[in-house]
């Protein structure tokens, strides 16, 4: 390919040098970023515009689209026939529609749309071929007397420049590409993975948190670590609606009808209690089910809060290691100043519904 690419530029042979290093870096880059890091986002983009009738192949994709933008790249070198240093401007064009392919919108279900880029697209080739004009007309590159080595620095150097711009135009939003890496691990039957993306980040929304529960709820955990994740939901929001809180590669329809099973369901319910700080609807139920056994870490958290609040007596099968905590937790919330108290509290307890339930959304609640 590489032969291909250069055989319609008659070249010095050190200038061939510049050139195959250009095309080299080009390829690692265009196949990695497809392939590592806009995969998910494009198999959702695939997904919603082909309906569901074709799937996105990780490696067929990366493949066939790097091929794709080399020869465009083939096509811009023989028509512009920039030579030395300036090679590397050839890919701009490319890199254009690498970055144009991957800005995918969070809101693809809602309508496709080129946005912005009906205008951006024509305004940055004429800007190019306006500057490719000026550096031959110019004789920019004839004149500059540099080694091949020099030109090769320089060359590279562009192309990371335009690398650079690829990342920052095109969707780069972490919460989105944990959705979808979520969504293509979830619809493959991998929910411990799928439950590993952005486990260490704060970012978060309400799709996001719904698919957390969902795959939390598969394998049973939901009321032992829904709130080690950062929550960004109503009761509502734990399942799709369709809009605001939706899936793009698997279906909606899947995660209502398991949320309607049980013993899903119940968990469901328990869980949109505590999200939406009910404690008295949580309390009853919870009584109910859990009479005398250990209950999930979370609904144990909550029935502590309950009792602080209430002064009502709890089933006698509370977790005693999780009453501890509870005193600890008051220990160190007094111990620090109003502002300061979540940042300490979220090292130790940012994990407890203890510490959703005062610092997490829309909290007024405060424990003395």
């Amino acid at each position: 390919m590489t032969y291909f690419l250069l055989e319609s530029n008659k070249t010095t042979s050190k200038e061939t040098y510049t050139q195959i290093a250009c095309i080299m870096a080009f390829c690692v880059f265009s196949f990695a970023y497809l392939f590592f890091y806009q995969q998910d986002v494009l198999a959702a983009a695939q997904h919603v515009l082909s309906e569901g009738k074709t799937h996105y192949g990780r490696t067929v994709g990366a493949i066939l689209i790097t091929i794709t933008l080399c020869l465009l790249q083939w096509g811009v070198a023989s028509f512009v026939k920039l030579d030395k240093w300036a090679y590397a401007l050839t890919f701009f064009p490319s890199l254009l529609v690498l970055t144009v392919i991957t800005d995918v919108s969070p809101v693809i279900h809602k309508g496709f749309s080129f946005g912005g880029w009906w205008v951006a697209v024509p305004l940055a080739l004429a800007v190019f071929y306006w500057t490719a004009r000026q550096i031959i007309n110019n004789k920019v590159t004839a004149m500059t007397h540099t080694t091949w080595l020099r030109d090769l620095w320089v060359a590279l150097a562009l192309m990371v420049a335009q690398f650079l711009l690829v990342g920052f135009f095109s969707n780069s939003q972490d919460v989105f590409h944990y959705r979808m890496r979520m969504e293509s691990l979830i619809a493959e039957g991998k929910y411990d993975k799928a439950l590993k993306v952005g486990r260490r980040s704060l970012s978060t929304d309400a799709s996001l948190t719904m698919l957390r529960a969902y795959a939390l709820a598969r394998r049973d955990m939901l009321g032992e670590q829904f709130f080690h994740y950062p929550v960004e939901c109503t009761s509502r929001q734990l399942l799709p609606d369709g809009d605001e809180v939706c899936t793009l590669i698997i279906s909606d329809t899947l995660i209502n009808d398991f949320a309607k099973s049980r013993p899903a369901s119940v968990q469901y319910r328990l869980m949109g209690y505590l999200v939406d700080r009910d404690l008295e609807h949580f309390a009853a139920l919870a009584k109910r089910l859990y009479p005398d056994t250990i209950m999930p870490r979370h609904y144990a958290e909550a029935m502590l809060l309950y009792k602080f609040y209430s002064g009502k007596p709890i089933p006698e099968g509370e977790n005693h290691v999780v009453e501890t905590d509870f005193q600890n937790f008051r220990q160190v919330e007094r111990q620090y100043p109003k502002e300061a108290a979540p940042n300490y509290l979220r090292r130790e307890f940012g994990n407890t519904y203890w510490y959703y339930y005062k610092y997490g959304r829309r909290s007024h609640h405060l424990i003395n």
